[in-house]
């Protein structure tokens, strides 16, 4: 891990310190099962080990960090527990936001909605991954949004970074993101004919498939 450079401290360290992190663990930059030592962090992060420690605390509550008394603080690895509940929350969830959307979304949303998609197809076509999950997360976080349903929003919003994580791990491989864009084109199908109950369907089925083929990726035991 690099040493950080800016040309101000920001005002809040910890906050600073707590963002700076967190994007290490999700993007893979420090790996699961890794190591996290305050007094690195807090010579390379050029602060004190106060604002670190406390970081590391609530990443520690937000379940991407674990914590080992004798030893130190941890990336957190991904367990088949982790991933089942977390699938579970995501087709409950979004299987609703799907079925409720189909009811309210607009002409101007569909077309939007068909936009993202031929996007994302041609990301996949150039290769380029990255593109693809940024397309990706659009169009469900829209979906979500169009329900309407701000307590849903919050609970999606609570389980963001765990699902960013995931879907890194999923462009692993290219055979799950060809049939991820299949099944989103069959989410959009049922919302452009505003069919509610196959809206709910098509996306309950998409979350469920895509957890099977996460645990075939991990290959997951435990």
């Amino acid at each position: 891990m690099k040493a950080f450079e800016y040309e101000n401290k920001p005002l809040n360290l910890k906050d600073w310190a707590y963002e700076t992190i967190k994007q290490l663990i999700l993007t893979f930059n420090v790996e699961p099962g890794e190591q996290l030592r305050i007094e690195d962090l807090s010579k390379k992060m050029n602060v004190s080990r106060t604002p670190i420690r406390e970081a590391l605390l609530k990443l520690e509550s937000e379940d991407l960090v674990e914590a080992n008394s004798r030893v130190g603080f941890f990336v957190k690895g991904i367990t088949k527990k982790d991933l089942l509940e977390l699938f579970e929350i995501r087709e409950i969830t979004e299987g609703f936001a799907a079925r409720k959307a189909a009811l309210l979304l607009e002409d101007a949303d569909l077309a939007w909605i068909s936009k993202l998609q031929k996007e994302a197809v041609a990301a996949v076509k150039a290769g380029d991954l990255n593109k693809f999950n940024e397309k990706e997360i659009a169009l469900h976080t829209f979906i979500i949004e169009k329900s309407q349903n701000q307590r849903l929003l919050k609970l999606v919003e609570s389980i963001k970074d765990l699902t960013y994580r995931q879907r890194l791990l999923a462009l692993k491989s290219i055979d799950n993101v060809k049939k991820s864009l299949g099944e989103h084109q069959e989410v959009i199908t049922a919302l452009q004919n505003r069919n509610s109950k196959s809206a709910y369907k098509a996306m309950s089925d998409h979350i469920r498939s895509v957890k099977n083929r996460m645990l075939d990726i991990l290959d997951i035991t435990e």
